[in-house]
């Protein structure tokens, strides 16, 4: 893909609010249940909500208080279900609650949606892997809100995501992720760049115009999602990118997300490192009344799952620990039975207990982390961050969206494995023998020559203490370690 005309159909610009509203004639179009949308009541619907429904208020009482809570995965097709399955986690103290959409809902075949809606409600038995939020409308997802306590966070896919967050925005919910890089590295094969931003605008854009008329309602940034053993500068930088494409629409509330990869010196570090970044970005191009009212750790989306039992709870453990260390303020882990399938209701609560029980005994204690590696690590970081970002606003003269166009297509922005045809697939990551994550292959990113040394220095390094070649293939013992036990993968491991 190039651009030597110099022409790029999307521009870092607020959408015009005329234009806005023909856009949505077309996307409540879609289903007959996005009739029931009313945009004056939803927001009036929303303006009514107590404190303890809204989002970005409960996160910031948690960062007040100093306290660790959980972010689920959750979502069935019931509503009776739906409901029970909340309030068990309301229990449990939890409050925050991401709310999965099933895959026919993200990708639009709401006629099949409505097939496995009716065979549910026949049969009793879930028959689509999460809740048709579309199909079952704003008065029912009303029911669902009302029922339970605590703020809903949909979750879709770029193909569903303007009518899920018109649906849910009218239905009570208070967040709801704006990713587009997420869906480049993991959920739409073939969509642009230009496509991805230009959703994103959208849904910032209806979340700007709640805002206008007092309502706040959060985005959660994923950015380019690693799908692999990898650093984390590329994944920081592009929430960065989401959190201003956001911003520009409207958007007032975000909260970054920190992937933990397993070495504690490098994600306590990333940990620092991010919400600083992002504080530093938004006030320089203006975007100071955005808040950020808290920030997510989160167990790396991909890595594969220890699939015995005492091996899933220590997995568990673990990132519920590195969360608590790293001041944290939501952690979202796995349920043990994540690697045999969609998890049953006693595998939430007891994955979860096991987590909270962490929290619980780190609460009270005031245990500070700083060591010379930690610090070294969050350099290394913020090197590596702004050097990304700085070429990305480079390529585009100053305009975010035009420069993160060019960037994928230049490999400027790049990342191993992501599913989308469009990205480069150029660079590759391994440990170190500390189980840090290292480039292997740089590929086209503006990373610092004397950054990239550091990184070919801590590769040399396990070279030498292994008597081999890292290559492709201990990448991929590597990727599999952590489900074994381990951080770095060891000769004739790979499975």
């Amino acid at each position: 893909m190039t651009y030597s005309d110099g022409i790029v159909p999307v521009r870092q610009e607020r959408i015009d609010e005329d234009v806005f509203m023909q856009m949505r004639k077309e996307v409540l179009a879609i289903w007959p249940t996005g009739k029931d949308v009313d945009l004056e009541e939803a927001v009036a619907y929303q303006r009514a909500l107590p404190d303890d429904r809204r989002f970005h208020k409960i996160l910031q009482r948690f960062h007040e208080e100093g306290r660790l809570t959980l972010f689920p995965r959750q979502g069935t097709p019931l509503v009776e279900d739906e409901i029970a399955l909340i309030r068990s986690l309301n229990e449990l103290g939890i409050y925050l609650i991401p709310f999965t959409t099933d895959s026919y809902t993200r990708n639009l075949q709401l006629d099949k949606v409505e097939k496995g809606l009716q065979e549910s409600i026949r049969t009793g038995r879930p028959a689509l892997n999460g809740y048709p939020i579309i199909n079952h409308g704003v008065k029912t997802n009303r029911r669902v809100v009302e029922a339970t306590e605590g703020a809903l966070d949909p979750r879709s896919s770029r193909v569903g995501q303007a009518l899920v967050s018109e649906i849910a925005f009218a239905s009570g919910m208070t967040a709801m992720p704006n990713s587009f890089f997420g869906w480049i590295a993991g959920y739409d094969k073939k969509a642009t760049v230009e496509e991805c931003i230009q959703t994103a605008q959208y849904t910032g854009r209806l979340i700007g115009y709640y805002a206008d008329h007092g309502v706040i309602i959060s985005t959660d940034l994923h950015g380019w999602l690693p799908n692999f053993v990898i650093p984390m500068s590329v994944n920081m930088a592009t929430q960065i990118i989401e959190a201003l494409i956001s911003a520009e629409q409207g958007v007032k509330s975000v909260f970054p997300q920190v992937n933990i990869q397993g070495c504690l010196n490098q994600d306590l570090a990333d940990m620092r490192t991010l919400p600083k970044l992002l504080r530093h970005y938004l006030d320089r191009f203006g975007y100071t009344d955005v808040i950020i009212p808290g920030v997510f750790a989160s167990q790396s989306p991909l890595f594969p799952f220890p699939q015995d039992l005492g091996s899933a709870f220590g997995y568990i453990g673990y990132t519920a620990m590195v969360a608590a260390l790293g001041g944290a303020d939501v952690c979202s882990v796995k349920t043990v039975d994540e690697a045999a399938g969609v998890p049953t209701m006693d595998a939430h609560l007891e994955s979860y207990k096991a987590a909270l029980w962490i929290f619980g005994v780190m609460h009270d204690q005031k245990f500070e982390v700083d060591d010379a590696a930690i610090r070294q690590e969050e350099e290394v970081a913020t090197a590596e961050v702004i050097a990304i970002l700085e070429k990305v606003l480079e390529l585009g003269d100053g305009d975010i969206a035009v420069g993160t166009v060019k960037a994928v297509a230049a490999g400027v922005l790049d990342s191993p494995m992501s599913i989308n045809i469009h990205a480069q697939d150029r660079v590759m990551g391994i440990r170190d023998l500390d189980g840090a994550c290292r480039y292997l292959e740089f590929g086209n990113l503006p990373i610092p020559e004397e950054i990239k040394d550091f990184h070919r220095q801590k590769v040399a390094e396990r070279e030498v203490a292994e008597g081999r070649k890292l290559d492709y293939y201990a990448a991929i013992e590597d990727f599999w370690a952590i489900s074994k036990g381990r951080l770095r993968g060891l000769p004739g491991s790979r499975a």
